[in-house]
């Protein structure tokens, strides 16, 4: 049953049956969020494309690749096209995704395609008016190492993807 619904998101109270326990239900909350789009941008050169973004629910801007929600009927490479455009300004860069991802499993369906994205033309970004970004950074192999271990990079999907492109 639907019990909140927002602009982004709905949360769901659901009864689960857990196995061996027939018959004793467990109410659940689900926060609905659907599928999303992050995508590692790498220059010609091998640098990354980080975005320093305010996220509200942490209280802080935070830096991390650009990401965003799937339309409805929306297809993954489209989305991350056009993510790459809306949040970094960089166009026609060959994309391929890496990986599938759950987020935060324990109480949201959400799941984040992650995406690599190879050379393009950087351009102006062009931020949604709900976004509040910084104009992107190119780094270095070293600067993305020592971001990681000193905690300038705490986001779980950049991480993954920093992960599986080979950069930790």
């Amino acid at each position: 049953m639907r019990v909140w619904q927002g602009r982004r998101i709905g949360v769901d109270l659901v009864e689960v049956d857990r196995p061996g326990h027939s018959g004793k239900g467990q109410p659940f909350e689900i926060v609905r969020f659907g599928q999303g789009v992050a995508i590692l941008p790498i220059t010609e050169d091998g640098r990354v494309v980080l975005i320093r973004q305010l996220r509200p629910a942490v209280g802080a801007p935070i830096l991390e690749i650009p990401a965003g929600k799937m339309e409805e009927g929306e297809e993954i490479l489209t989305t991350a096209r056009r993510e790459l455009l809306e949040e970094t300004g960089i166009e026609g860069a060959a994309l391929h995704l890496m990986q599938s991802i759950y987020t935060t499993p324990g109480f949201c369906d959400e799941v984040i395609h992650l995406v690599m994205a190879r050379g393009g033309t950087a351009g102006p970004s062009r931020p949604e008016e709900d976004e509040w970004i910084d104009p992107p950074l190119f780094l270095s192999r070293e600067e993305i190492r020592s971001l990681v271990l000193s905690g300038g990079i705490r986001d779980a999907k950049t991480l993954v993807a920093l992960g599986l492109g080979g950069f930790l």
